[in-house]
Parts: structure tokens; C-alpha cells; sequence
């Protein structure tokens, strides 16, 4: 019998179960603990997930997509600037995320490192699933070195703010005005400070 693929749903369930188990084992999770929440044989679980890590994925991309789809709709009313839309649909995509071992959750996926490169490999998708969006916003074409380099900076907007949450126990707006800051202060074009010995 030929078992139909697993939707997107349904991975996003599965990978909601693994996260609390990877959560519950402090990020050592068994093989066995995982497969057995999962609901799936281990065989079909390594054919969705290549390794344990993977399995936060689809919980991962969840948040890319639900980010970029917010920032459709605030691009699609009257922004004061593309970078205004990324920097109130950012707290409005993180709200949907907290439970109660979340935080605990992306302290692991940002120790670990089987569980980093994950993350870091989901940031990376997002930056290809915001570009189009961020170009067409810009009046841009999708292969230009501008509309890359915002979708980069959304990400990277993203990705600062979900450390800032973590590592600084800040809520999501605390988080993200810090990070925007940070970001309109442009630190990259300041001249260097002369340190006198």
C-alpha cells in the first residue's frame, strides 16, 4: 500500500511534537522519543527528516512564511518605507510563535549546533522567500544587488531580534525596536574611532 505524502500541515504538527521533545530532552533528544512523537515509523521519519535536527524545520519555516506573509500585507497598505512594513510585521509574525518551552527551545537551537545549522539554513530560505516580495515593493528586479540586499537585511533584522528575545529575555517589540535602531544608525558607514595608545 502506498502511503500519500505528508502535507504541510501535518509536517508543521510533527515538527510542533519533536520541538517539545528536543524541548523536554534539553536538546538531546532520543531517536526514539522523537520517532514515537512523530506518530511515524523511524523509517518514515528519516525519509521526512534526514536527521533529528530536522525535524524543528518545518516549525522553523512556519515562522518564515507566516513573516513574510504579514509583510505582504502591511507592503500592500501605505507604508511610510519598505523598512517600516519589515519592522512592524516582525513583532506581528512573532506572536504567534510563544508557548511555554519556545524560549527554552530557541536557546537550544541557538547553542546546538545540529539544531544552529537548521536555523541558520531556515534564514536562509527566508531570504529567498522575501525577495520577490522586497523587489517588487522597491521597484526592483529580483536579481539585483539591492533587492538581495534587502531581503538579506530583512532576514538578518529577523534573525537579530529572535537573538535579542532569547539571549535578552526582551519581549518581541522591545526586541525588534532595539534591533530596527541598531539598523537606522547604519554602524557599518560611521568612520572608525581612533583608539590612542
Amino acid at each position: 500500500m502506498v502511503r500519500r505524502p505528508l502535507n504541510d500541515e501535518e509536517l508543521l504538527d510533527i515538527s510542533l511534537r519533536c520541538a517539545e521533545v528536543i524541548h523536554e530532552y534539553d536538546g538531546n533528544a532520543p531517536t526514539s522519543a522523537l520517532v514515537a512523537a512523530s506518530g511515524l515509523s523511524e523509517r518514515t521519519f528519516f525519509r521526512y527528516f534526514p536527521t533529528k535536527a530536522e525535524s524543528i524545520r518545518p516549525f522553523l519555516d512556519a515562522g518564515s512564511r507566516r513573516f513574510s506573509a504579514v509583510l505582504t500585507q502591511h507592503l500592500s497598505r501605505s507604508a511610510a518605507s519598505v523598512f517600516d512594513a519589515v519592522v512592524t510585521a516582525l513583532p506581528e509574525a512573532f506572536a504567534g510563535v510563544r508557548t511555554p518551552w519556545t524560549h527554552h527551545l530557541m536557546q537550544l537551537v541557538l547553542t546546538v549546533p545540529a539544531l544552529r545549522r537548521v536555523w541558520l539554513e531556515s534564514n536562509e530560505d527566508l531570504v529567498d522567500m522575501l525577495l520577490p516580495t522586497l523587489a517588487r515593493a522597491l521597484g526592483l528586479s529580483p536579481d539585483s544587488a539591492e533587492a538581495r540586499m534587502a531581503a538579506d537585511q530583512a532576514a538578518l533584522l529577523a534573525e537579530s531580534s529572535v537573538r535579542r528575545m532569547v539571549y535578552l529575555d526582551e519581549d518581541r517589540h522591545q526586541a525588534v525596536a532595539k534591533v530596527a535602531a541598531a539598523f537606522r544608525s547604519a554602524p557599518l558607514s560611521r568612520r572608525p574611532q581612533s583608539h590612542a595608545s
